[in-house]
């Protein structure tokens, strides 16, 4: 089954996770005592979709100890680590982020290990039994090419990669639109409604006056405004005349009467205040994150509070919890703002 293992500090000699190959070491007691004989270790920021079991099929019709999961790119595959594989599927060779690629195969992120060898090698890595400590997981892969059955399986099909802003922002336009290129039906997505609830969300409701084009939404909205190429999670709720264009609202958000919202962010119970307006000006990365938003979008923390009236310009950051005070009326693009108690904590 899946499980979920979070970094935690409870107990003596715990430490947040140093790197991939330190979060499956921090966990090697859970895989030891598992009785599975193999392990699928996948990232959590790669929208896709695949069928694990033709993944470990073949992993074990090789008689594999790794296998490396690899999708095509054809634009940006000097950003990925880059397998070679011959006609069999074996590992030729294996090169991180390489200014000339030798081949289009991007690694995914997904692995498949023989459980016993997966053990070994990440108390050799960790242990430093090879000269050098190491916690990162390509750093594992290549020692383990050299010596082990290691293969390549080739997915085909979308894969969105969501390291930064920008690419998270990407993924979800990718989800509406007259022919989305991520398909909910294909992909068999199903939401968990239970989510931290006792009973299901009730419906959403259109109120008179509202216009929904090109958009999802969740259960439990409430529009009375407009919406255009936009993600509401549950219990949005878009004021009288509020106009929302390619956004992602998360739960509980909050826009009301009047306000303008153009290529939005939001995390949980955001509220923006009457006739504010976010997303407009030029584009300037953001002082920040200048290499993860630079697209546009601008990103909103959980409960932020936007003051009526206020104009918000293109790839700025408003920290969580952020109030009507601390922000002021306006911010240019590419800014970032904190609330006053965040500031007083890194004051010198």
């Amino acid at each position: 089954g899946v499980r979920f293992l979070p970094p935690s500090l409870g107990h003596e000699g715990a430490e947040w996770y140093r790197g991939p190959a330190d979060a499956l070491f921090q966990n090697l007691e859970f895989i030891e005592r598992s009785n599975a004989t193999d392990v699928i270790a996948v990232s959590g920021d790669h929208p896709y979709s695949m069928d694990y079991r033709r993944l470990l099929d073949f992993h074990i019709e090789k008689d594999a100890d790794l296998t490396v999961a690899f999708s095509p790119r054809e634009k940006d595959a000097h950003r990925f680590g880059i397998g070679e594989l011959n006609a069999a599927g074996q590992i030729l060779g294996f090169t991180e982020k390489p200014e000339l690629p030798r081949s289009n195969l991007a690694s995914m992120s997904v692995y498949v290990f023989k459980r016993s060898v997966l053990i070994e090698e990440l108390k050799r890595a960790i242990g430093g039994e090879e000269g050098q400590q190491t916690f990162q997981i390509h750093e594992v892969l290549h020692r383990m090419m050299t010596r082990r059955r290691a293969y390549g399986y080739v997915h085909r099909g979308v894969w969105e990669y969501t390291r930064t802003i920008d690419e998270y922002f990407e993924a979800h336009r990718a989800l509406v639109g007259r022919e989305p290129r991520i398909s909910f039906d294909e992909w068999e997505v199903r939401t968990n409604l239970l989510a931290r609830r006792t009973t299901p969300p009730s419906p959403s409701r259109l109120l008179p006056g509202a216009q929904i084009e090109s958009s999802l939404l969740s259960g439990n909205c409430v529009v009375e405004g407009t919406v255009k190429g936009s993600v509401l999670s549950p219990g949005v709720r878009i004021g009288k005349g509020a106009v929302v264009t390619d956004c992602v609202l998360h739960h509980d958000v909050v826009v009301e009467e009047g306000a303008r919202l153009t290529g939005v962010i939001s995390d949980k119970s955001a509220v923006f205040g009457r006739n504010c307006q976010v997303g407009l000006g030029d584009i300037v990365p953001n002082e920040e994150l200048p290499k993860s938003l630079t697209c546009g979008a601008t990103l909103v923390g959980w409960e932020a509070r936007i003051p009526a009236e206020a104009r918000i310009g293109k790839n700025c950051i408003i920290h969580a919890e952020i109030v009507e005070s601390d922000l002021g009326a306006e911010v240019p693009s590419g800014a970032s703002r904190w609330p006053a108690s965040a500031r007083k904590a890194v004051a010198p």
